[in-house]
């Protein structure tokens, strides 16, 4: 069964992926950071979601969904549903839409996130590990 992208059942999958994940416990245990994953609104969602996680040393310690407006996570990265969707999906590369602004990194350092960019990436793997259900 297809679980609908950042809702709440969503955020508890994806902390499950991520706390069965060794390739993330290896790539993160360098990183102690709350991430925010965020879509910004459009019409099928007017008030945007996002989820948060709570990233310690290679574990998730806590993922949870909010609106975009709760969100207090150390490193926020913001986009629309259809380049989440791409991304998640394995068919657009996550540093490159950071880089190209297709992803906006509107909480936190990019220096910061670069130098943790292999646990970056090793967390949208695990995101790939839900079935989701785009809307």
């Amino acid at each position: 069964m297809s679980i609908p992208a950042f809702s709440a059942d969503w955020a508890t999958a994806l902390a499950t992926a991520i706390n069965t994940d060794d390739a993330f416990a290896k790539a993160a245990k360098g990183w102690t950071n709350i991430v925010a994953l965020v879509v910004a609104p459009h019409e099928l969602l007017p008030a945007g979601a996002a989820v948060e996680v709570d990233l310690q040393a290679g574990a998730c310690h806590n993922a949870t969904a909010l609106r975009p407006n709760e969100v207090s996570a150390a490193f926020v990265l913001t986009a629309d549903m259809a380049s989440w969707k791409e991304i998640i999906g394995g068919t657009a590369d996550p540093i490159m839409a950071v880089a190209t602004g297709r992803v906006k990194l509107t909480q936190g350092s990019l220096a910061a996130l670069m130098m943790h960019s292999r646990a970056a990436k090793a967390l949208l793997v695990c995101t790939r590990k839900i079935s989701t259900l785009w809307t």
